[in-house]
């Protein structure tokens, strides 16, 4: 008696341009995201340390050149992290999902505060440029509550929401194990770089290099489920 076993087909072409059509925006958000990530380590850097008012006003009056690319690079960063924040939910389609969605909306805060922070920071060149602000003035902003409130929020939220981005990306299995690493690595050395200013180099690095592994690793799963849908 010949049993006959069914062959494998190829799925029909319109599962592949349903495929295309609801992933279509993939490239386009993980570009966003990994220029997002360059913004945002070129804003991090630019912008000049100062260890006390009087410093940062003489950075601001000298060097103003360099605050308003910090101030561009962190709009631009903002505007970049938020439109490839779904690249994210590309990679986790069914384990950790959940924890994805949260940590998109948390993360989304935090964005929304980066965009602030870069207006803030030409608002604050353009006062010390007019000679508005002095060192007394600026240490009273240091201790405002609202100022504070603000940066807590969004300082919080960016954390909080990268943690939960490896969590949920450990959870899926759909990156390499160094991508949600990276965002683990950078949330730990948070204590580190309150006491060690000049870390905050090497934690921009990171998270800018997590970023772009997310951007590429959607990239290239969007690449080789075109390859299997199509072939």
């Amino acid at each position: 008696m010949v049993k006959c076993v069914a062959l494998p087909t190829a799925p029909p072409p319109w599962t592949y341009v349903l495929e295309m059509a609801t992933t279509s925006w993939v490239p386009y958000s993980g570009a966003a995201l990994a220029s997002g990530a360059v913004a945002l380590v070129l804003g991090s850097l630019s912008l000049p340390s100062s260890p006390d008012g009087y410093s940062l006003l003489q950075n601001a009056q000298l060097q103003d050149g360099r605050w308003i690319m910090a101030s561009v690079a962190y709009l631009l960063c903002a505007v970049g992290l938020n439109l490839g924040l779904p690249t994210f939910l590309y990679l986790l389609p069914q384990q950790g999902r959940r924890t994805g969605m949260v940590g998109t909306a948390v993360f989304g805060v935090a964005t929304m505060g980066m965009a602030a922070y870069g207006a803030l920071l030409i608002f604050f060149r353009a006062l010390s440029k007019a000679d508005v602000l002095g060192p007394h003035e600026v240490a009273l902003l240091a201790q405002d509550n609202g100022l504070l409130v603000f940066a807590a929020m969004f300082l919080g939220c960016f954390y909080l929401g990268e943690v939960l981005f490896a969590v949920a990306l450990l959870r899926a299995r759909t990156v390499p194990r160094w991508v949600p690493a990276l965002f683990f690595l950078h949330a730990v050395l948070l204590p580190f770089n309150l006491v060690t200013p000049g870390l905050q180099t090497v934690q921009t690095v990171i998270i800018g290099i997590a970023f772009m592994g997310v951007a590429v690793c959607a990239n290239d799963r969007l690449q080789r489920a075109s390859v299997v849908l199509s072939g």
